[in-house]
């Protein structure tokens, strides 16, 4: 399952010179196999990863060093990534930071997710394609390398 809301893509300026800048993302999984699986993955694809294991945490990180993306599972302990991203996108700070909350649980979230300001879904299992799909849609194409793995 891949499902982009696109409206909020126009608002992250993507420049040539930014093509070299290496993308930040924040990864908000509670899974400690996952979480290792998908910074490698997004690492693969030449970007840098912060990764923790809570809501909270990822909280904390956004308010220390805002990155250029979060990458949130759904059910976590202490903030879920719903709340996370509500939170995310009530403060004018960092509202424009986009949101991608990932799930394995069902189709049942995507409304919740949308009404609180989520700019993509991705379910679980997903194929590093749709990552890639997501990041370019998201943050435009810059920072990205071409990488061999696949199925995440």
């Amino acid at each position: 399952m891949l499902c982009l809301r696109l409206q909020h893509a126009e608002g992250v300026a993507w420049r040539k010179e930014e093509a070299m800048v290496r993308r930040r993302i924040l990864i908000a999984e509670d899974d400690p196999d996952m979480r290792e699986l998908i910074a490698a993955l997004l690492e693969d694809l030449g970007l840098e990863c912060v990764a923790v294991s809570d809501g909270q945490a990822a909280l904390d990180e956004v308010a220390a060093r805002p990155p250029d993306l979060i990458l949130s599972d759904l059910g976590m302990p202490r903030v879920g990534g719903i709340e996370l991203c509500r939170r995310v996108k009530a403060d004018p700070a960092t509202r424009s930071i986009p949101v991608v909350l990932v799930t394995g649980i069902g189709e049942e979230f995507k409304g919740t997710g949308a009404e609180v300001g989520a700019d993509a879904f991705m379910g679980k299992p997903f194929t590093l394609s749709d990552l890639r799909a997501i990041i370019h849609a998201l943050l435009g194409p810059g920072g990205l390398r071409a990488s061999g793995a696949e199925k995440a």
